[in-house]
């Protein structure tokens, strides 16, 4: 049978079964197999941003967007996260002026924030990866929380459906879906404080991150949404069957890690 001859649905979980063991055992193994991941993941994202944004054939600015994030994330590896921050911003500045030579300054908002909206939750999940003894248990966590916030929101809003959020954005998305999210995230954040760290975290504190998380993953997913919708776009690539590209499949990440990242160092005392 055709990939496209089957439902979006099913097609959703076909990729998912495909991609999601590769994306764990990148995450299990660690190290420069977790880097050469996210790598892959920044460059395409790189392109599916600019390509909407910016340009439509690769060019300068997609150059200047990609090699911003990926020197950051080489800094980053080396956990010197301020002067990989220093790598985006410059490279920000970079494609801007970019952009200000090339005579697309109704654009440069876009050159600007582009390397940050990639960059940031690529170099928290490198950060959070590369915490001692639980760095595993805790990316791995995050990413069962935002898929359970997924699929709990995707059957919640169809099987009740309901008022939609914000159907100017995203007509798909029910209030009844986010309460169904946050609820799946919720048990799967206790299941994972439980089984995979041990117990760290008090239950009521894993709950409430549970729920934050759910409501980041789905603010990431309008935001992700209203970027297409102001370009006119249903897709940022059509890269994976079911999903659209990997910035459609990432987009619960986008706010969630960097505000994960930042809630561990400051419970460490990092300034």
């Amino acid at each position: 049978m055709l990939l496209s001859s089957l439902t979006s649905l099913q097609q959703r979980v076909i990729s998912a079964l495909v991609l999601a063991p590769i994306a764990v055992a990148a995450l299990y193994y660690g190290g420069l197999c977790f880097l050469l991941f996210l790598v892959g993941a920044a460059l395409i994202m790189a392109y599916e941003w600019c390509h909407a944004s910016l340009e439509k054939s690769p060019g300068i600015l997609t150059f200047l967007t990609a090699a911003s994030i990926v020197g950051a994330i080489i800094f980053a590896y080396k956990y010197e996260l301020f002067q990989s921050i220093t790598v985006i911003i410059l490279g920000s500045a970079l494609v801007v002026f970019a952009a200000i030579t090339l005579k697309k300054k109704d654009r440069l908002i876009w050159a600007w924030i582009g390397p940050f909206c990639i960059g940031l939750p690529v170099l928290s999940l490198l950060m959070l990866r590369g915490i001692p003894d639980m760095g595993f248990a805790v990316t791995l966590g995050l990413f069962l929380v935002i898929w359970a916030t997924d699929i709990g929101a995707y059957f919640s809003g169809k099987t009740i459906g309901g008022p939609k959020i914000a159907p100017a954005i995203s007509p798909n998305k029910t209030w009844a879906g986010l309460i169904g999210g946050i609820i799946s995230a919720m048990i799967v954040a206790y299941l994972v404080n439980r089984y995979l760290v041990d117990g760290q975290v008090a239950t009521i504190w894993i709950l409430g991150l549970g729920a934050i998380c759910a409501i980041l993953a789905q603010m990431g997913d309008f935001a992700e949404s209203a970027w297409k919708r102001h370009f006119g776009i249903k897709d940022a690539s059509n890269l994976i069957p079911g999903h659209g590209g990997v910035m459609d499949r990432l987009d619960g990440v986008f706010l969630t890690a960097p505000v994960l990242m930042v809630i561990i160092m400051f419970m460490n005392g990092v300034s």
